[in-house]
């Protein structure tokens, strides 16, 4: 059985006007909730829903070290030596790619969806992030700019 994080419409810090839709994984609550759900379900022994609601989670934040390590265990221990492998490289990969400040890898689906449940702050951080990474690209000014006229709305 596969669960899937969802958001709740009923979440005090879910906007009910977005103008973009961003994808997000049935019951998603971020990245803290999914880490958590999935150590839940490793605990429970089910190994199976713990991959699953990894598999999702980092679809939306691809550079989540600890999510790669746990999905890297997990797969393991289900016999997916291969995929347990390629998992851990990758999470090896990513901790050592050096970051400006000790700042978290960022995203820009991870910001848009920090942006669309409320989380202004942290979102416009996150952008702040990539465009001091990508000065030129205009994609991530755009956003700014849309985001700034939002919040001002």
């Amino acid at each position: 059985m596969s669960r899937m994080l969802t958001a709740r419409s009923s979440a005090p810090n879910t906007l009910h006007r977005r103008s973009q839709s961003t994808p997000t994984p049935a019951g998603w609550h971020g990245v803290s909730a999914g880490m958590q759900a999935a150590r839940k379900a490793a605990s429970e022994g089910d190994y199976e829903t713990a991959v699953d609601i990894l598999n999702e989670l980092l679809i939306f934040a691809p550079a989540e070290v600890a999510s790669w390590r746990l999905l890297a265990r997990l797969q393991r221990k289900l016999g997916q030596i291969d995929s347990g492998i390629a998992s851990a490289n990758r999470a090896l990969q990513l901790q050592n790619t050096p970051v400006a400040n000790n700042q978290p890898l960022a995203s820009v689906t991870l910001a848009r969806l920090l942006w669309n449940q409320g989380e202004k702050e942290e979102a416009l951080d996150m952008l702040d992030q990539l465009i001091s990474r990508e000065p030129d690209n205009q994609q991530l000014h755009s956003i700014r700019q849309q985001w700034a006229e939002e919040k001002l709305s």
